[in-house]
């Protein structure tokens, strides 16, 4: 019996969690992905003002070593920014909360879901 209400309360805890978890993620999504764009357009400018300086031929290849990473980088912000979501989603089925289905729908819209 103290096994069951001891699995009763970890799940009502956990639900709490992921309940808390899709506020947070609800009320700071749009300066996160704001933020993440910040980062890539610094990034980008940065890099493409090294390429544009760049008079030696090591200098031309840290350069393009630099785009490849901007490029990972972007893919893994892109990534992380539609996973997040899905992920907090799959939590809250999983352990049985109803979602709302307006976590993500900055993600959803912006990918036409």
């Amino acid at each position: 019996m103290n096994n069951g209400l001891l699995a009763g309360t970890l799940n009502e805890n956990l639900g709490e969690i992921i309940a808390k978890l899709n506020e947070l993620m609800n009320s700071f999504w749009v300066y996160i992905v704001l933020a993440m764009a910040a980062v890539v357009v610094v990034w980008g400018a940065y890099v493409g003002i090294r390429i544009a300086v760049a008079n030696r031929n090591e200098e031309k290849i840290n350069a393009r070593g630099m785009v490849k990473s901007l490029i990972i980088g972007i893919v893994i912000i892109f990534v992380i920014a539609v996973g997040a979501p899905l992920l907090i989603n799959g939590l809250s089925a999983w352990v049985g909360i109803e979602s709302t289905g307006t976590d993500g729908a900055f993600v959803s819209g912006l990918l036409g879901f």
